[in-house]
């Protein structure tokens, strides 16, 4: 589309808008469109190495997410030591299993508290910042899992479940928002993808602890599954207090000394820190909601769309099975006739599988970009899963063999797909001002229905009740196919767009498979911006 066709629409939408050139604006609006282009020009292996200490401070909020991997993977693992099924189950043909009633709470009520931390979260973030709220989660994950730790019954191991889901939600909330707004522009989908391989090393942890614990015949089988969360937890709550501040909340909120302070800690030179102050500054003046960011905004406007589109990727998330498969990994092998001490040996595969499919998008996904790694993994979860429900079909050990092939080989193919995208997307698409509500009401979504397959999916594959087994795949498969098809027609591209680039994207309604190649005024005006701060002649 044509620069002059870009500058109408621009014009239509927002008639209020100065759309004269930057030549004449004033230093802190030419500084701020030009540490855009900046990033605009560098590319992947320079923006790595520019900024280290962005990078640990991202770290540091990536390393808080291992956390909620780690607790969803010994969850289920738990629920299957034997040590612990025989405290805490039934006696069932000679066996001990958790009451699937108890399966389902388990994982249901952890999902439902991971609503509610979600949203208090982005509530009290916007009123007091980001660090306070984590700071406090973290508090609430430490002593919850003292309470799993020293649990008496499977009722208080419940309670304590529910307190650290609290916290986990308000973790994957806050820690998504802050990187997808401090995160360089050249590695965004890398490092908010990241956040998806944080989830994969605490299941990895738990998988080899699991294999090594559950043989014991005492408590501690389970027991040292839950206090491994103290590592993660202590280590993260000391990275915590050290953070900067959200630098976006702080300008929002007007408290511009202590925004440069924090983009100082966050960036090596002062003159990036100061570029970037003005950015912030220009992208929040010029988004569509700006002073107002309650939850109803999510739903105003061409926010509308945009709030629309990070549900639609989240709630891919449990509607290809991702917390069946987290939640009853070794269960599901169990009841397809592998061993309990072989069943979490696989586990520790699928494990590898996970971290190597999100390692992979990590790697090529701020190449490729955000649109054809999602739609591809929808694809491909799509056939995958298809195929687990016709070898889960026929009754032969090969068949068998396949389907738990077929099982392992999801966590491969979701994390390298859809897994790290979604995060991505969900991220990016928001404008700064209601990210993390837009992610609340995203993530409440997902969490909700994935409560609903926690209640449902026991049902559906435990024997004496549906024991559809394997043949759970066709369920799954049948959604992903949908998802794929939404994906083609609603997933837009957002690699290599800055973020008032993005509001002026939705602003201007232009079409999903137009989002790559459309020239925005906001390009235009971060060129002409750098040119006149490193004074290259017009004609260069």
């Amino acid at each position: 589309m044509s620069k002059e066709v870009s500058d109408a629409r621009v014009e239509d939408a927002n008639p209020g808008r100065n759309n004269s050139s930057d030549m004449g604006a004033d230093p802190g609006t030419i500084q701020g469109r030009a540490i855009q282009q900046q990033e605009h020009n560098r590319g992947y292996l320079t923006t790595l190495k520019k900024d280290p200490w962005l990078l640990f401070w991202i770290g540091v909020m990536l390393w808080t997410l291992i956390v909620r991997g780690f607790e969803n993977q010994s969850s289920g693992s738990v629920i299957s030591i034997p040590d612990f099924k025989q405290r805490f189950g039934q006696l069932q043909d000679g066996e001990y299993f958790i009451e699937t009633k108890w399966q389902s709470a388990l994982s249901g009520g952890s999902n439902a508290a991971a609503i509610v931390g979600s949203w208090a979260a982005s509530y009290f973030a916007d009123i007091i910042g980001a660090k306070p709220v984590i700071l406090v989660s973290a508090a609430i994950n430490i002593a919850s899992v003292g309470v799993e730790f020293s649990t008496t019954s499977i009722g208080v191991f419940f309670g304590g479940k529910m307190m650290n889901f609290v916290a986990i939600g308000a973790f994957l909330n806050i820690c998504t928002a802050y990187v997808a707004d401090v995160s360089p522009l050249a590695i965004r989908s890398s490092v908010i993808g990241f956040c998806n391989l944080s989830q994969c090393i605490g299941p990895f942890v738990s998988a080899i602890m699991s294999y090594y614990t559950s043989q014991w015949d005492n408590a501690w089988s389970w027991k040292s599954l839950i206090c491994a969360q103290w590592g993660f937890a202590v280590v993260g709550l000391v990275g915590q207090i050290f953070t900067p501040e959200s630098p976006v909340y702080l300008v929002r909120r007007g408290k511009l000394d202590q925004a440069r302070k924090s983009l100082n800690r966050l960036y090596s030179d002062p003159i990036d820190a100061e570029g970037h102050l003005q950015r912030i500054k220009l992208t929040l003046e010029e988004a569509e909601t700006q002073s107002s960011a309650s939850y109803i905004d999510c739903f105003r406007g061409s926010n509308l769309r945009r709030t629309l589109i990070a549900i639609m990727v989240f709630l891919s998330e449990p509607m290809s099975g991702l917390g069946f498969v987290s939640n009853y990994g070794a269960l599901m092998y169990q009841y397809l006739g592998i061993g309990d001490r072989q069943s979490f040996l696989i586990q520790i595969g699928a494990q590898i599988l996970s971290m190597s499919g999100a390692t992979i998008s990590f790697l090529i996904s701020d190449m490729f970009g955000r649109r054809p790694m999602y739609l591809g993994g929808c694809i491909a979860l799509t056939l995958l899963l298809l195929c687990m429900g016709i070898a889960g079909s026929v009754s032969t050990n090969s068949a068998t063999t396949a389907a738990v092939g077929f099982y392992t080989m999801y966590n491969f193919f979701y994390n390298a797909g859809v897994g790290s995208n979604v995060y991505t997307i969900a991220g990016e698409v928001p404008t700064s001002v209601l990210r993390t509500k837009t992610l609340a009401v995203a993530l409440s979504v997902s969490a909700a229905v994935n409560t609903m397959w926690s209640f449902v999916a026991p049902y559906m594959f435990n024997p004496g009740y549906g024991g559809l087994k394997a043949k759970i795949g066709f369920v799954f498969g049948a959604f992903m196919l949908i998802f794929a098809v939404m994906a083609f027609f609603f997933v837009p591209e957002t690699r290599r767009r800055t973020y008032e680039e993005l509001d002026e994207l939705f602003m201007n309604h232009v079409p999903t498979r137009e989002f790559r190649k459309y020239v925005t005024l906001a390009e235009r005006r971060a060129e002409e911006a750098y040119k006149v701060s490193e004074k290259i002649p017009n004609d260069a």
